[in-house]
């Protein structure tokens, strides 16, 4: 996995198809949002620090991997959501990962000798968690359905906070939040670890 790289052909096609797949959602205050976007490094950061596509251009690949396995799921009859619904929560469930890492030089021991090398770190500026500032930065733009909320809220699945048993009586209401779930997992865990 350390050594899979995107090419900038490859991330500029993924910048193309999110805006192109969100774009055609129709959805009010979706074009100030892609143009926001366009202004952060959202098409050209990792996906992760360490874990799943730590490369450039790994988050949107990482969203588009997510679409297209929510997608599938869809297709197959295993969930009912509304196409719009599938892009917006898929593509921006990790929105809060817009200009959330940075480059660092740490010292690391490899093979007994001290090397400088240059890894991926955090500098978090909005510190109020993950779904909820994912879903806090969509909704700065344009408003999400219930369903929409609560999928990218969740799309972690349970989470040690005070709020725990949020996930199960979401994905109650919504079996949409436990689809998300999986893909992301899916995503990152199968899909990307070939890669």
């Amino acid at each position: 996995m350390e050594d899979f790289i995107l090419d900038e052909a490859k991330i500029a096609q993924n910048r193309d198809f999110i805006r192109k797949t969100l774009s055609e959602t129709g959805r009010n205050g979706m074009e100030r949002l892609l143009s926001w976007l366009d202004n952060t490094d959202f098409y050209t950061a990792p996906a992760s620090t360490k874990y799943h596509l730590h490369c450039e251009g790994g988050l949107a690949q990482h969203s588009i991997n997510v679409y297209e396995l929510l997608k599938a799921k869809v297709e197959a009859g295993l969930i009912d959501i509304k196409p719009e619904t599938v892009a917006i929560t898929a593509l921006l469930h990790d929105i809060c990962k817009a200009n959330f890492y940075v480059k660092e030089t740490r010292n690391r021991k490899i093979d007994g000798v001290w090397h400088e090398v240059e890894e991926w770190g955090v500098n978090e500026k909005l510190p109020i968690g993950h779904g909820d500032k994912s879903c806090y930065l969509i909704q700065t733009f344009m408003l999400l359905s219930p369903e929409e909320y609560a999928m990218v809220r969740f799309h972690m699945g349970r989470e040690s906070d005070s709020y725990s048993d949020g996930f199960s009586k979401a994905a109650a209401k919504y079996p949409s939040v436990a689809a998300i779930h999986c893909a992301d997992l899916e995503a990152a865990y199968i899909v990307e670890n070939r890669m």
